[in-house]
């Protein structure tokens, strides 16, 4: 479903594309990706505050507000193998890893070149790779764009695919591209993906880069993989634009046979 199929564009909603369109008149073609890539990106590497990217976070201190984050996916993952916790041997793969706020404590945690993070900005890649410089030449992850590093992601054949705090800002006009990548990493039988979604009974964009759907909308998404619930899906509610919206974490397993 493109942007233009969304529920309820009122004048607000139209509104916040105001910026994309406007910079879509001087970048034809371009898509809400590399708008962000190219108008948001650059505030953040000058410091400008971030929730969840960059040196400069309105969460908390960069090295560790990660820690909670990581957590949650562990015990996702956990709950649906039933293992005690992460293996240390298993190959992780982050979709919109940003400047490792949560990637580095996969990195910590795993052994040498079992973990990839990919993202849309080589910027933001760059300077994650600075901010845990210590860290990445010891552990030696594969960290680079969509473009330049899916195939290398697909080959360590992941265990754990994960996106937090990602989904949410997916364009409505580039959500097919997204699955389509997410789903190529995720071959391997029995592989566990955990995705941070945001959800609302009806499709809506709640900000300039935020959008939220029925959690069914992300369940079917994710065919043939099948949906585990457990016990720390609810993350939080919260309220967007007078509308009530909740974050929820959704656990998936790829069957050991696809059906």
């Amino acid at each position: 479903m493109g942007w233009d199929q969304m529920t309820d564009r009122t004048p607000d909603e139209t509104a916040l594309d105001a910026r994309y369109k406007a910079w879509l008149k001087k970048n034809p073609g371009k898509s809400f990706s590399e708008y962000f890539d190219g108008v948001h990106v650059p505030k953040i590497m000058a410091g400008h505050p971030h929730a969840s990217l960059g040196r400069n976070l309105t969460t908390g201190d960069w090295r560790v507000s990660g820690k909670g984050s990581f957590r949650r996916v562990c015990d996702a993952f956990s709950f649906v193998t039933g293992a005690k916790s992460l293996p240390k041997d298993s190959a992780v793969c982050e979709l919109g890893c940003g400047t490792l706020r949560i990637g580095a404590h996969f990195i910590d945690h795993l052994g040498p070149g079992r973990f990839a993070g990919l993202d849309i900005s080589q910027a933001l890649i760059d300077e994650g790779r600075t901010a845990f410089a210590e860290l990445v030449r010891a552990k030696r992850p594969v960290l680079g764009t969509f473009d330049s590093a899916l195939e290398t992601a697909a080959g360590l054949c992941p265990d754990l695919v994960f996106a937090f705090n990602v989904v949410c800002h997916v364009h409505p006009d580039e959500e097919e591209t997204f699955y389509d990548r997410l789903l190529a990493l995720v071959h391997k039988p029995g592989c566990i993906v955990v995705l941070q979604v945001v959800t609302h009974p009806e499709p809506i964009r709640y900000q300039e880069s935020g959008w939220a759907r029925p959690v069914q909308d992300y369940i079917e998404r994710m065919t043939p993989l099948i949906h585990h619930r457990h016990d720390g899906d609810l993350i939080k509610t919260g309220e967007k634009g007078g509308r009530e919206i909740e974050s929820r974490l959704l656990a998936f397993r790829r069957p050991a046979q696809d059906v």
